[in-house]
């Protein structure tokens, strides 16, 4: 017959006191370690769409592809609501979690367009610069740190908050720097401005398998 020794009825008393709280701590790490290890492969969601508004690239929609877990791809039509573009991006994911941030990248291009409507918003009067803006193309590349809520699931909304470099080309701006300038006797070639501007961007996307 064996006695049971001080650290042995220590240890029982132990078990007897803690035993169904270790029970329920070994389920939950056991638990834990099956859904990292089912979600360590890819990602079950890979093709979605892509709907977006912010300032001041306009609206877009986009195909999505998600090649791998933390990184999603995307490209597709744009409009400012005065002219059609194209865009293509990319997005990192670092935390595959249900609310995770994001390091997003985008490029993308305005067609030419008639950017006289701006001049009737503002309520400016009509000037001899109006030719001037009537071919308008711009392109641009923007960076944004973001946040995703969703990022793991089917249905993922997003906001992203960044800086755009933009580089705008007017065809021919004699007429515009004369109007500033007061000055009839100019010529000018083609204009190229450009700036780096605060860009926001809300929307969503949905993945349809």
């Amino acid at each position: 017959m064996t006695t049971a020794t001080p650290s042995t009825r220590r240890r029982a008393a132990f078990l007897r006191r803690h035993g169904t709280a270790l029970a329920c701590l070994t389920a939950l790490a056991t638990g834990a370690a099956a859904h990292a290890q089912e979600g360590g492969g890819d990602s079950p969601y890979r093709f979605g769409l892509l709907v977006d508004a912010g300032a001041p690239h306009g609206i877009g929609l986009s195909a999505v592809l998600k090649p791998v877990p933390w990184l999603r791809l995307q490209a597709g039509p744009t409009t400012n609501t005065l002219s059609l573009g194209l865009r293509g991006g990319l997005s990192i994911l670092p935390l595959q979690t249900f609310i995770a941030p994001s390091i997003n990248a985008e490029a993308g291009y305005y067609f030419g367009s008639d950017y006289n409507d701006v001049v009737d918003w503002l309520g400016a009067e009509p000037s001899r610069a109006t030719s001037a803006i009537q071919d308008i193309s711009y392109n641009y590349v923007a960076g944004s740190v973001g946040l995703e809520i969703g990022a793991a699931s089917r249905f993922n909304f997003f906001l992203h908050l960044g800086l755009s470099y933009v580089r705008m080309g007017v065809k021919d701006a004699t007429a515009l720097i004369e109007d500033a300038t007061d000055e009839s006797d100019i010529t000018a070639r083609n204009l190229t401005v450009r700036a780096t501007i605060p860009s926001v961007k809300v929307g969503f996307l949905f993945y349809f398998f």
